[in-house]
């Protein structure tokens, strides 16, 4: 997969510009704050469905401006025909989104069209940082490779967002029935059990591949391994099939509703889920370095990438958000090896910190919201 070319109107600080990009090592650089980061976040948006950095669709609006409008055209591996994406957002939120100038219904029937790995700063703290992060790695890996996915996932945050309504106002006293909890029960049960089978089927995959790369990184004899945690019930047994993990969050959520409603939300659930790194057995975020934490999380990101191509067929497109500043010349050099031969597009303050390859590479200079040069 390559993107041949990403276009921006009236988005973030970018008015009106036009990149097309080589099909090998994209370098956009320049001083911070000029939009090397907006025009990555233009592109990931197309894989993601919104901001990586977590903004609203209207912070993508520049200011002062009625609408933002941005796009990105590009090509499948083998193929010469073309597919453009494009999205316009109005300052008042409301959005669109067309493929090959058709309209989507919304950004689930979007993903999957366009797959993108995004590596930032802060995404090597994936290790050391919450569950939280851990959680929207995985779903944001899977989403792009599998409707299934995104549609059992959203079912399950619609859900998840009425019940937990529906145990605060229990708590202020309204009346609820037992088959009113049983019907919540049992719908969120029924969309966790596909989003733990496939978290579950996911992280076995990335052991084989992160311990791959991280040994190739380190030289070292470390192995690592990660495993989904749930909560859903106490013993083994509750992790053995999609049929057990049913039961048993159904049997949590139905004799536990008290709790609950005195806590104001639903307490089990793949939303709060975890993953557990481990290196040589022990917890990484405990025990491992900071070297070694961030050899991980470089591991599982070049794995995301190759976990993708065995799903899809293709290598995805490799963004990478001034992350060699944040690197030494080794894992620089690592990632650039590992990564040769597929597109990358990188932002960086100083070109010089991009390894040389031996395939084409291309320099962007990034300068007030527009390409120069």
């Amino acid at each position: 997969m390559k993107v041949n070319k990403a276009e921006y109107a009236c988005f973030r600080n970018l008015q009106n510009v036009s990149i097309e990009f080589s099909g090998g090592v994209n370098v956009l650089w320049g001083m911070n704050a000029q939009g090397k980061s907006n025009i990555l976040e233009g592109i990931y948006y197309f894989a993601r469905g919104r901001s990586f950095r977590g903004a609203k669709d209207v912070d993508l609006v520049k200011f002062s401006e009625e609408a933002a409008r941005f796009g990105i055209t590009f090509t499948h591996d083998g193929s010469d025909s073309e597919t453009k994406l494009s999205a316009a957002i109005s300052s008042a939120g409301r959005k669109k989104l067309y493929r090959n100038g058709a309209n989507l219904r919304g950004a689930a029937e979007m993903l999957g069209n366009f797959r993108a790995v995004m590596f930032c700063p802060s995404h090597l703290s994936i290790v050391s940082g919450g569950p939280a992060e851990r959680r929207a790695f995985l779903d944001i890996a899977i989403a792009q490779n599998s409707s299934r996915y995104v549609y059992y996932l959203s079912n399950y945050r619609r859900f998840l967002a009425e019940r937990n309504a529906l145990l605060k106002r229990a708590e202020s006293g309204v009346s609820v029935s037992k088959e009113e909890w049983e019907t919540y029960a049992e719908q969120l049960s029924v969309a966790a059990s596909e989003i733990f089978v496939q978290r579950d089927d996911y992280c076995k995959m990335l052991t084989g591949d992160v311990s791959g790369y991280f040994r190739d990184m380190t030289g070292g004899a470390e192995q690592p391994e990660l495993i989904y945690v749930s909560h859903a019930g106490s013993d083994a047994e509750t992790y053995s099939s999609k049929e057990a993990y049913r039961a048993g969050l159904f049997e949590k959520l139905t004799n536990n509703v008290e709790r609950e409603c005195a806590a104001g939300s639903t307490l089990w659930g793949p939303h709060k889920d975890d993953v557990s790194i481990l290196i040589n057995g022990k917890e990484a975020k405990l025990y491992a370095s900071q070297g070694q934490q961030r050899s991980v999380a470089l591991a599982m990101k070049l794995a995301e990438g190759e976990i993708s191509r065995r799903m899809s067929g293709e290598y995805p497109v490799f963004l990478l958000d001034d992350v060699f500043s944040e690197l030494d010349a080794g894992r620089r050099a690592f990632i650039m090896e590992c990564l040769r031969g597929r597109q990358i597009i990188v932002t960086s303050c100083e070109p010089s910190v991009v390894p040389d390859g031996d395939g084409e590479i291309a320099f962007f200079e990034v300068k007030g919201g527009e390409t120069v040069g």
